[in-house]
């Protein structure tokens, strides 16, 4: 082994998704004193003289040109785009079936029936993103409609220069938006897609999320914050991917072998804000029901202050939820807390204790109490599968 190995890192840095990756390549390069990391153009992975000056590579492969090029160079490679499954570069990339499911599930969560993608039409990850989706909900019983506005097949490419002051199909866009049967959840491929959907559907007068709720993917704090209104997305946990990638190359360096030729990378969880803050229901303050439960289950709020915030009977409020859900206002309350505490224990590393206070149980004696009753365990051994 060199006693320094150059590593030439090309990942695009104008979505969150891409800076995060490269925080978990380098997190991987600071705790491996003898990798240097540079960063290299896409035009620059072309240019044989200059790939030899590496030792290694890890990159975002979107044209032939770059494959052929790193391939013919003889030096490892990790490929973080995965557009291609022919094995000649080991890649790893984001599961995009398990992004779409994780979408589907979200809007069946919530209650909806009909759904909608908006993505790049062209692009792989958008397209398999769609149609998991489309099949998602399908399987469900459901009804999924595909956007498929651009005149023309975009490149791999165009994922480079997305702008949030730029849509290049936005009359399409708008157009395609008005013409959806509401209410209806949209997902879009990515948060720029979101970001550009959500401002049609300002300029189109639509209402967000009463008429349409959607959902993008990074969850990118800048692109979703600066949303109107705030934009759920799906956490790819893009630092993790990038760290992996750098431990995938440097087993090669170290002659480790060769890693498998495809590693799917799943995504964390969804972090809801107020574009998906609705629920399709016959009665509408239903779904304000719903939404008020979901945004103080931490508070351990009880029925009564569900039907305070309504404003309307015991009674009303008690036949409606049973009508429309099939179960009195303080179950629907006990079972989202529950869900809500589940998510937790999968997704987080947070004591019992601490995810009972967040999902506003009185202690977490508790919560191990009705977590038993429930699931006939306790929390900490319903997390490790005992």
């Amino acid at each position: 082994m060199k006693n320094e190995l150059l590593i030439g890192v090309q990942v695009e840095t104008n979505r969150a998704h891409g800076r995060s990756m490269l925080e978990g390549i380098a997190d991987y390069a600071l705790a491996h004193t003898d990798w240097r990391l540079e960063s290299v153009e896409p035009k620059s992975l072309i240019d044989s003289a200059n790939l030899k000056r590496f030792d290694g590579f890890i990159v975002r492969v979107m044209d032939n040109a770059t494959a052929k090029a790193l391939t013919q160079s003889g030096k490892p490679v990790i490929d973080t785009y995965g557009r291609m499954d022919s094995g000649a570069i080991p890649f790893i990339r984001l599961d995009d079936r398990a992004i779409a499911e994780t979408a589907a599930e979200c809007f069946i969560e919530h209650n909806f029936k009909n759904c909608a993608f908006c993505g790049f039409p062209g692009l792989r990850f958008s397209e398999a993103r769609g149609a998991a989706f489309r099949e998602a909900v399908e399987k469900s019983g459901g009804f999924c409609r595909i956007y498929n506005g651009h005149s023309e097949k975009l490149r791999e490419t165009f994922v480079r220069n997305e702008r949030m002051d730029t849509c290049s199909d936005e009359a399409t866009l708008r157009k395609w938006a008005m013409s959806l049967t509401k209410p209806v959840a949209v997902f879009c491929c990515n948060d720029m897609r979101a970001f550009h959907f959500l401002k049609v559907c300002a300029d189109a007068g639509i209402n967000v999320p009463k008429e349409i709720a959607v959902l993008g993917v990074d969850n990118d704090k800048v692109l979703c914050t600066f949303s109107n209104p705030p934009l759920s997305s799906i956490d790819t946990n893009a630092f993790s991917l990038g760290k992996t990638a750098a431990h995938l190359l440097d087993g090669i360096l170290r002659g480790h072998g060769m890693p498998p030729a495809s590693t799917l990378h799943k995504p964390r969880s969804v972090t809801e804000r107020t574009s998906t803050e609705s629920y399709p229901t016959t009665t509408p303050w239903l779904s304000d029901a719903l939404v008020y439960i979901r945004r103080h289950i931490g508070e351990g709020i009880s029925a009564n202050d569900v039907i305070a915030h309504l404003g309307y009977s015991h009674t009303t409020v008690g036949k409606v939820f049973r009508k429309e859900l099939g179960m009195s206002v303080q179950q629907e309350i006990i079972r989202y807390r529950r869900e809500s505490a589940c998510r937790m224990l999968m997704e987080t590393s947070l004591t019992a204790a601490e995810i009972a206070s967040e999902c506003g149980y009185p202690s977490p004696q508790y919560f191990a109490h009705m977590f038993s009753a429930h699931f006939g365990t306790t929390p900490e051994k319903w997390r490790h599968g005992k």
